[in-house]
């Protein structure tokens, strides 16, 4: 058993193979029945306000109006014996989506922050809503992803990639309209590796001639930010040398994969290592920061929101020990704010982060004598950015 910022993960060993796993399936549904039939059953209904319910029918409606369309015409058009201009259909359903889908984003938040001193009701609304919503927005692929969790904890370097490319996935128009709501509620994503592949450009531009800016990525995924910077005629001058830490072997090789050719065309100017480190270790240890020189930018801008506040305070003391003189540390935090990610993250796909606000992550840095501190939002304003700056 080890317990990890994503929660515990349970490793089984098996004393034979002899295992019926029918019957060990039947069983399951057999106490997934009781549970749910006894007459303390947790996810009652009646826990559930009589608002969100409206409102999840409302959801349910505005969603199948659409594939109601979609299918009458390609019934339609069968008739005469075409088909439908696919790309043409999205693109006229894409925005008319998107302007219905964000006011009723906004009312689920409202009704999810409404049940916060409630933990019983908010835990019987989250399982409501995985019961009667979730079902519907898995058909595109973001959603199904992100509740389904493969690799057993959410946001993998899959998601990520999705987003900063803005895939168009699915196999049918009403697949591909499902997944671009999701996009829409994860573009705050794409738009906070943006900031930090500007930052890492500022970086380099400034570092001294004979030393090379030295660039740490906590929590690093795909590091596409990374990828882009040596893509750009930024990378043309300066030295660079970037530390990927993540749990997440797969991710780490995409990224070294990715960062390799353009690795190359520098000439040795940039240099990319990858170091795979569970978080459970990070969090538990300094040994892994003592394998790496003083930093010129250290940034994680999607591990700490998974943080009690206490945890995400000593994480950001012992980064910001880490930094070079002039050192900057960026922190990202999903935001506080009335579009927040709260609704369709927590009670759609069962992920769940600490929403925090500026004079949280301010706190963060009391005490480390830093020679400035700010934060500032992403284009979004759903995520916040938390900068230190070292004397």
């Amino acid at each position: 058993m080890e317990p990890t910022v994503f929660g515990t993960k349970i490793a089984f060993s098996f004393v034979n193979s002899g295992i019926d796993f029918e019957k060990l399936l039947s069983r399951n549904v057999q106490a997934q029945l009781a549970l749910k039939s006894g007459p303390a059953q947790a996810d009652d209904p009646r826990l559930v306000p009589e608002a969100y319910r409206v409102f999840c029918a409302d959801v349910v409606r505005m969603l199948r109006s659409y594939r109601s369309v979609l299918d009458q015409s390609e019934k339609l058009a069968a008739q005469f014996g075409r088909r439908l201009d696919e790309q043409s259909v999205f693109e006229t359903c894409e925005p008319l989506l998107v302007q219905q889908w964000r006011p009723l984003w906004r009312q689920g938040n409202d009704l999810a922050r409404s049940l916060a001193g409630d933990r019983e009701a908010m835990e019987a609304t989250k399982r409501y809503t995985e019961l009667v919503l979730t079902p519907e927005f898995r058909a595109g692929a973001i959603w199904d992803r992100s509740y389904g969790k493969p690799l057993g904890y959410p946001g993998d370097f899959q998601i990520m990639n999705q987003v900063y490319d803005w895939q168009m996935v699915g196999s049918t128009v009403y697949e591909r309209l499902i997944h671009r709501i999701g996009l829409e509620v994860a573009e705050c994503i794409r738009t906070r590796m943006l900031v930090v592949q500007s930052l890492i450009a500022e970086t380099v531009r400034a570092a001294d001639g004979g030393e090379p800016a030295r660039v740490l990525s906590l929590g690093s995924g795909p590091a596409r930010e990374i990828e882009l910077f040596l893509a750009s005629t930024a990378a043309h001058a300066g030295r660079a040398q970037f530390t990927l830490i993540d749990q997440e072997d797969d991710a780490l090789r995409y990224a070294l994969e990715r960062t390799h050719p353009h690795v190359l065309r520098c000439g040795g100017r940039m240099q990319v290592r990858g170091l795979n480190i569970s978080f459970a270790d990070v969090l538990r240890n300094d040994a892994w920061l003592r394998q790496v020189p003083p930093q010129s930018l250290i940034y994680s801008v999607g591990l700490l929101d998974y943080l009690v506040d206490k945890r995400a305070r000593s994480l950001v003391a012992r980064l910001y020990s880490a930094l070079a003189p002039g050192g900057l540390l960026v922190i990202g935090n999903m935001n506080e704010t009335p579009l927040s990610n709260l609704w369709p993250m927590e009670f759609l796909t069962d992920w769940t982060l600490f929403y925090r606000g500026e004079a949280e992550m301010l706190g963060w840095a009391q005490g480390l004598e830093a020679a400035d501190v700010w934060t500032e939002t992403e284009v979004t304003e759903r995520v916040r950015l938390l900068y230190i700056r070292k004397p």
